[in-house]
C-alpha cells in the first residue's frame, strides 16, 4: 500500500494523456487548423466556420494549386492540422508521394466519383509547377456549382465532428453560401440559354464540368496565357475554327497582348474565366464567380446584370 503514492501520479498523468493519439497537440484555447489545397476549398472553410478556425492554404500567392508540390516543411505542416481538405479527381497529383494522416484527410469530391468526367490532353509544362497531365480525370469539379454545393457540405459535415458546438452555426452559414452559388449559378444558365448554340474554344482543359453542367458548344486547346503558341498549336486552332467557326476563346487568365492580338488577328476576341484555383488579387471566390458571370454574358450577348 505504500507504493500507492509513488504511483498514483503517474496513474493521473496517463489518465490526462489519454486522448486520441493521432489528434496533433493543440495549445489551449486555439482553434483548430485547416489546412486546403485550393482557394475554393479554403473559402468554403472560412465561409462555414468562420473564425471558429484557422483556415491555411499553402500554395503561394501566383502558383496555380493544379500543379504545385509541397516541400516537405508543407507536408509536416499538413500532418499537424486537424483537417486536410482536398479536392480529390486526381488534383493534388502530389498526393501519391506524401504521407498524410488517413484520418485527418477529407477528399471532398469522394461522394460523388459517379458524376466524374474524363481528363484529356498529354503532358505539358506550364509554369514553374514543372510537367502535368490532364488525361484521367479532369479535376476542376468545383466550375460545376452544384458539385461546388456538395464539396461544401462534404466540409460541413466534417468540420461539424470537429467542432460539434458549432454545428447549428455552421449549418446556417452552408445555407447562405449555397444560395450564394446557386445565384451565380442561376446567372451563367440565364446567359448560356439565351444563345446556347454559339461555339467558344476554352484554352485549357479544365472546362469539363462547367461545360456539362450548362451545356457549352466548346472545344479545348491548350495554350497558356502567357506563352506564344508554337506552330502546331495555332494550326490546331485553326483546323478546330474551320469545323466549327467561333469568335470567342476563353482564357484561364489574362492573356498576353501578342496572344490577344494573334486571335484578333482571326477574328476571335479574347474571354477571361477564372477557374479560381489560386487565391484571387483581388476579392475572392465569389468576386471571382462574379466576374466570370459577366464574362459568359459577353460571350452570349447578355447585357451586364444592372444589380451586380
Amino acid at each position: 500500500m505504500r507504493v500507492l503514492p509513488a504511483v498514483l501520479p503517474l496513474v493521473l498523468l496517463a489518465l490526462l494523456g489519454c486522448g486520441d493519439p493521432s489528434a496533433p497537440s493543440r495549445p489551449s484555447g486555439s482553434p483548430p487548423v485547416v489546412v486546403a489545397s485550393n482557394h475554393p476549398l479554403a473559402f468554403f472553410v472560412e465561409r462555414l466556420a468562420g473564425d471558429r478556425v484557422e483556415v491555411r492554404l499553402p500554395v503561394p500567392a501566383g502558383v496555380d494549386p493544379e500543379t504545385w508540390r509541397p516541400t516537405g516543411d508543407d507536408v509536416a505542416e499538413m500532418s499537424e492540422a486537424d483537417l486536410v481538405v482536398l479536392n480529390g479527381a486526381g488534383y493534388e497529383s502530389w498526393l501519391d508521394t506524401a504521407s498524410l494522416p488517413a484520418d485527418r484527410v477529407l477528399d471532398s469530391s469522394s461522394g460523388f466519383r459517379d458524376r466524374y468526367l474524363p481528363g484529356e490532353g498529354g503532358v505539358h509544362s506550364h509554369g514553374p509547377g514543372g510537367e502535368h497531365s490532364h488525361a484521367g480525370t479532369a479535376t476542376h469539379t468545383w466550375l460545376d456549382p452544384d458539385l461546388a454545393i456538395l464539396q461544401a457540405q462534404a466540409i460541413l459535415e466534417r468540420l461539424s465532428s470537429i467542432i460539434p458546438a458549432e454545428q447549428d452555426a455552421m449549418q446556417s452559414n452552408f445555407g447562405v453560401l449555397r444560395r450564394e452559388l446557386l445565384a451565380r449559378s442561376a446567372g451563367l444558365e440565364q446567359a448560356v440559354n439565351a444563345r446556347s448554340t454559339t461555339p467558344v474554344v476554352f484554352s485549357h482543359p479544365v472546362y469539363q464540368y462547367l461545360q456539362r453542367r450548362y451545356r457549352m458548344n466548346g472545344a479545348a486547346v491548350d495554350w497558356a496565357p502567357d506563352v506564344t503558341p508554337d506552330e502546331a498549336d495555332i494550326a490546331e486552332l485553326d483546323d478546330l475554327v474551320a469545323g466549327q467557326p467561333t469568335k470567342w476563346f476563353v482564357w484561364t487568365s489574362e492573356p498576353s497582348p501578342a496572344n490577344r492580338a494573334l486571335l484578333e488577328a482571326r477574328g476571335i476576341e479574347s474571354v477571361v474565366f477564372d477557374p479560381a484555383g489560386a487565391r484571387p488579387a483581388d476579392g475572392n471566390y465569389l468576386d471571382v464567380l462574379d466576374r466570370n458571370v459577366e464574362a459568359v454574358r459577353r460571350i452570349y450577348g447578355v447585357e451586364p446584370d444592372s444589380d451586380g
